[in-house]
């Protein structure tokens, strides 16, 4: 019996630590975002497309914090603040928090594409590789990665925009700017 009872908490463990990869708190930031530009961009209220753009779009978010974590493992390992996380502290291989990052990031695109629009997936592709490929390595490297990051934090707006009414237009467009 107690070796089930270990098991089953080791297995919470390991979910729990794979949940943290995801930035919980910040993804949650982001689908706020996301819902406000749904919310504007809506002419009536449009329960399930609401719940598939959340949906998809916190996938996309949890892959891309997390993928973010990979990529900064060596670095994370260093620092104080964030040794503790799953990598660094060697709760999570590499590669096993590499294919959840992934996983969870395709996942989401496809999500978006077959559940919401190719327009938000699309939206949600440029928003994980600028996130991933441009601002995380240049974080290291420049301070103009704050104007690079800039770009992949106010897409989420667009998205829930994108998502509602199916297009992008100047209103759109004014969110993602302010």
């Amino acid at each position: 019996m107690a070796v089930t009872e270990l098991g089953l908490a080791n297995r919470r463990a390991r979910a729990s630590d794979f949940f943290e990869l995801t930035k919980p708190r910040i993804t949650f930031l982001v689908l706020i975002s996301t819902l406000v530009g749904f919310y504007m961009g809506s002419t009536s209220l449009q329960g399930l497309l609401l719940f598939h753009t959340i949906l998809g779009t916190g996938l996309v978010a949890a892959g891309a914090s997390a993928l973010n974590q990979y990529l900064e493992r060596d670095l994370d390992a260093r620092m104080l603040r964030t040794r503790t996380r799953p990598i660094p502290d060697g709760r999570l291989s590499p590669s096993d928090a590499l294919l959840f990052s992934l996983a969870i990031s395709v996942a989401g695109l496809l999500y978006l594409t077959v559940f919401v629009n190719v327009l938000t997936a699309g939206l949600g592709a440029l928003t994980l590789g600028a996130y991933v490929l441009l601002y995380t390595p240049l974080k290291t490297r420049t301070t103009w990665c704050t104007l690079i990051g800039a770009f992949p934090g106010a897409t989420p707006p667009l998205m829930g925009w994108a998502a509602a009414r199916g297009d992008l237009d100047i209103i759109a467009i004014s969110l993602f700017a302010i």
